[in-house]
């Protein structure tokens, strides 16, 4: 049966745009090669992942991600049954949401990104999961 799970984390201050580009290239090939798909968001200072694919397989990636120096403050906020994956596509997407305010962003990345602020500020666990939604209708 297929699972998703979705945390969000702190990104920690030393991590750059290449350390980001080293995770997705990484869990691209890892994923792959075990069926599991998703995406990972970067919000200013955090991360919000979302991961699909085989229970124990997703589960057990969390468990790796969990002691992963690069982030902290790490939150489950989903891991239940899905029918459909939405990231069926992608080992592993990646979207940066700006979080400035002199940014214009789309109305789409407008709503990720009020959504994704109400999950770090409020814990608003359905806000998020929306937000996924939303990206991924713009990146399938």
């Amino acid at each position: 049966m297929i699972y998703c799970l979705c945390y969000i984390s702190k990104k920690n201050n030393h991590l750059k745009n290449d350390d980001i580009q080293n995770i997705v290239s990484y869990s691209q090939d890892n994923n792959a090669a075990k069926k599991i798909t998703g995406v990972l968001i970067s919000y200013k200072e955090h991360f919000l992942q979302y991961l699909e694919g085989d229970s124990i397989e997703v589960y057990a990636l969390f468990d790796k991600i969990k002691n992963d120096s690069r982030h902290s403050e790490i939150h489950m906020l989903q891991y239940s049954p899905l029918k459909n994956r939405l990231f069926s596509d992608w080992s592993m997407a990646y979207k940066e949401i700006s979080g400035l305010s002199d940014v214009v962003l789309s109305e789409p990345e407008e709503i990720c990104a009020d959504g994704i602020e109400e999950v770090v500020n409020k814990n608003a666990f359905w806000r998020g999961i929306e937000s996924i939604e939303v990206i991924s209708n713009l990146i399938n």
